[in-house]
């Protein structure tokens, strides 16, 4: 189950690591839901987890249940990482966890940053216009100026484009 909504949603999914999300979700399942940021998944599967952790009965039909409750949401938790990384690969926007960021901040992002402030608020066509790079190089720029809280994207009100505003 696959509950991203936004791109910015399924990039964080996708920076996650897999093997921290499926030992997490083993150990702690609904602590692997959270490690993913899949809030409403954890709170699901806590109903179900929890009275079943609880539970004083040494049931083998208890136990197989929570067995199997905890090994599908370890495999399905890790699987939502990897269809975010593909979704992502697919827009082509890097998506490793341990991708090093520059320190010193890149020409574009410079260039980015100035015209959002300048303009209040811009279009993927005004950031193509002024830098002269592919969209698809613009919207990882673009994607990771989020990811730092420096940028916020969403629709204008008046015609509904999509548009990004300086934080």
């Amino acid at each position: 189950m696959l509950d991203i909504k936004t791109p910015q949603q399924a990039q964080r999914l996708a920076h996650k690591s897999t093997w921290a999300t499926g030992i997490l979700t083993l150990f702690l399942t609904p602590a692997g839901y959270l490690y993913t940021g899949r809030k409403k998944l954890a709170l699901i599967i806590s109903v179900f987890w929890l009275p079943l952790i609880l539970s004083n009965t040494d049931s083998d039909d208890l136990s197989a249940l929570l067995g199997f409750l905890i090994i599908g949401a370890a495999i399905e938790n890790v699987m939502a990482i990897h269809k975010a990384r593909r979704l992502m690969n697919k827009r082509g926007i890097p998506t490793k966890p341990d991708i090093e960021y520059e320190e010193k901040p890149s020409n574009l992002t410079v260039t980015l940053l100035k015209l959002a402030q300048q303009k209040g608020e811009m279009t993927m066509a005004d950031c193509v216009i002024q830098t002269g790079k592919s969209p698809e190089e613009l919207r990882a720029t673009l994607l990771e100026l989020e990811r730092q809280d420096l940028l916020r994207s969403g629709n204008r009100e008046s015609d509904g484009a999509w548009v990004y505003r300086i934080v």
